[in-house]
C-alpha cells in the first residue's frame, strides 16, 4: 500500500484533522474523537492493520488536553499507523476499543488509573492496575500531580540515611567530574 494513497483514502472516509509520514513505514493520522472507533474498525476489518501494538496517553497540560495514540501494524506489509485523538482534560472520556481489540482492556485500565481518563464500557475501569487499593490522590501520571510533595508527605526522609545528589553519584560512578547533563 502506498502512503499517499492510504492517507487520501482515510481523508475521504473520515474527518482527518492532519496526517503525515513520520518515517518510511510509520504514518500518523489525527481524527476527531467521534471518528476513532469507526476508523479503527475500518482499519481492522478492511485493511491489513490487524494488530494493536500499543495505546498511550500524553498530558498536554498547557493545552488542557490529553492525547491518546493507538499504534496499529500491518504485519504482512511491515507498516504501522498511529491514530491520534485529543480529548478534554477537564472531562477526560474516550470510547473504549476493547470490542475491536480485546488487548485494549489492559491499556485502558492502565490509562484510566494513571491519568484518570475514562473508557465507558471497558471491563476493568476502576480496578487497580498498579496503585494500591484505595488510592484517592490525583492520578499520578498527570503533569499536575506533585510527586515531590506526595513523597515528602507519605514517605518522608528516613533518619540515618545520608542524602546523595544523583548527578554527583552518577558522575563519580562514571569516573567523571560532574559533566553529566551540564
Amino acid at each position: 500500500m502506498e502512503m499517499n494513497q492510504f492517507l487520501e483514502e482515510m481523508d475521504q472516509r473520515f474527518d482527518v484533522l492532519w496526517s503525515h509520514q513520520q518515517r518510511k513505514k510509520l504514518w500518523q493520522i489525527e481524527v476527531h474523537p467521534k471518528q476513532l472507533k469507526p476508523m479503527l474498525t475500518y482499519l481492522r476489518t478492511s485493511t491489513g492493520f490487524v494488530q494493536l501494538n500499543h495505546l498511550s496517553a500524553v498530558d498536554w497540560l498547557e493545552e488542557n488536553l490529553f492525547q491518546l495514540t493507538y499504534l496499529m501494524t500491518d504485519p504482512h506489509a511491515h507498516i504501522s499507523v498511529m491514530v491520534i485523538i485529543k480529548i478534554d482534560r477537564e472531562n477526560p472520556v474516550a470510547e473504549s476499543v476493547h470490542e475491536i481489540w480485546p488487548v485494549a482492556i489492559t491499556y485502558e485500565q492502565e490509562i484510566n488509573e494513571g491519568f484518570g481518563i475514562k473508557f465507558p464500557g471497558s471491563p476493568r475501569q476502576g480496578i487497580p492496575f498498579a496503585l494500591d487499593d484505595g488510592w484517592d490522590e490525583l492520578p499520578p501520571m498527570r503533569r499536575d500531580f506533585d510527586t515531590l510533595e506526595y513523597v515528602e508527605r507519605e514517605m518522608g526522609f528516613k533518619s540515618g540515611r545520608k542524602h546523595t545528589d544523583p548527578k554527583t553519584r552518577v558522575a563519580k560512578a562514571a569516573k567523571q567530574k560532574g559533566y553529566l547533563h551540564d
